[in-house]
């Protein structure tokens, strides 16, 4: 029986593993993309909620944008640390940022997602661009993505940044996360017109004003924690025109600082990622476990047959982590050598959250919390 379902293991890794050489080859790096100077005006919009650490830098680096037209809508959204004054520091002293701030959150509302929609009204350009209060951008980003979004012709682009990590296991858990992220959403199909799988990263979503407002924007997806995904998801499967690509030398992130933060944060979408689905939760951790963990075992415990079997899977699971550490990241290679470590970090990671959120009924993020009925009430009424 065993060695049926190893078999079997060994087909889906081969599967995944031609998938990722073909799929991630057919997503372009905008890094070195020819700079056309443009005239056209973008609206930037940023939701900030206690970004007192970060905040600046991502102003100063968007202010100092060459070739491009840019206005920088900052949403300060019921901050409790000193982002209101650096905000209102800045936007004092250059003329193309506006800065607003939200007192109170209104229910059936996410604060980030009704942040979002506060600063679009604010907005004067047919270009939107939403991005996060902690993303530091090179100064040739901007007109990189945009000349790339108008030379294909799309609606939507979206752009993977660099995650800035500062620990072996911190690297180790965004790669590994990374690594999952990419077999399961494929994200190399957005670039393709003929497949309805749609992606969105929040560190960058630049669209045009026509598209968002004809998907319904965020007011749409006002209790979706995945809304970057969810809005790339809406594009698609609303006929526009959506491009994927990466930008790992001029657009940079703190995701996390350390891995107490990525377990924190991780329980606001762990559940949400999952469709909010006992099943797929379920599945999710005992597939991790049973493929990439269990082989472990047996490759030293097992019959000659099964030892074989779990061998080969180990080494397909290295080479699609490889693949996908290699153009997802700006990480030594040498460090895949540790995804058996980083595998079960993240099954501790996501049962942890899972248990938290389905346990507390909530999620809770940012000095707010939502109710988990509400949430997916609401998933199942938008998706």
């Amino acid at each position: 029986m065993m060695i049926l379902f190893y078999i079997l293991l060994l087909g889906f890794w081969i599967w995944i593993v031609v998938e990722f050489l073909r799929g991630f080859k057919a997503i372009e790096s905008i890094d070195h993309y020819p700079i056309s100077e443009t005239s056209q005006l973008v609206s930037v919009v940023i939701p900030a909620k206690d970004e007192e650490r970060h905040i600046k830098e991502t102003l100063l680096s968007l202010i100092a944008q060459e070739n491009i037209a840019l206005e920088v809508i900052i949403v300060n959204d019921r901050s409790t640390d000193r982002t209101k004054q650096i905000i209102d520091d800045v936007s004092s002293r250059y003329s193309n940022v506006k800065a607003t701030t939200i007192t109170s959150l209104p229910e059936g509302w996410l604060g980030k997602n009704h942040a979002l929609y506060k600063g679009v009204q604010l907005a004067r350009s047919n270009y939107l661009l939403f991005t996060d209060a902690d993303v530091v951008f090179h100064k040739t980003a901007l007109v990189r993505a945009f000349n790339n979004m108008v030379t294909y012709g799309v609606d939507h682009i979206t752009v993977a940044p660099h995650l800035k990590a500062s620990s072996f296991f911190l690297k180790g858990l965004i790669s590994y996360f990374l690594f999952g992220f990419s077999y399961l959403n494929k994200p190399w199909k957005a670039n393709k017109p003929s497949s309805k799988q749609g992606i969105g990263i929040g560190a960058f979503q630049l669209i045009t004003r026509n598209c968002y407002t004809s998907v319904g924007g965020h007011e749409r997806l006002r209790l979706r924690p995945d809304d970057d995904l969810a809005l790339g998801q809406l594009v698609k499967n609303s006929n526009y025109k959506q491009r994927f690509v990466t930008s790992l030398q001029r657009i940079t992130v703190e995701w996390y600082p350390d891995l107490q933060a990525a377990f924190k944060g991780f329980e606001k979408n762990a559940f949400a990622g999952l469709k909010y689905s006992y099943f797929m939760a379920v599945l999710a951790i005992t597939g991790v476990f049973a493929s990439q963990i269990l082989p472990f075992w047996y490759l030293f415990y097992g019959s000659s047959t099964e030892q074989l079997l779990s061998g080969l899977t180990l080494l397909l699971v290295t080479s699609a982590y490889t693949v996908s550490t290699f153009y997802f990241t700006r990480y030594p290679l040498w460090i895949v050598v540790g995804w058996p470590l980083f595998s079960l970090l993240f099954v501790y990671m996501l049962t942890r959250a899972l248990l938290l959120t389905m346990t507390r009924k909530e999620i809770s993020w940012r000095d707010s919390r939502y109710s988990l009925d509400e949430l997916k009430i609401f998933y199942k009424n938008t998706k």
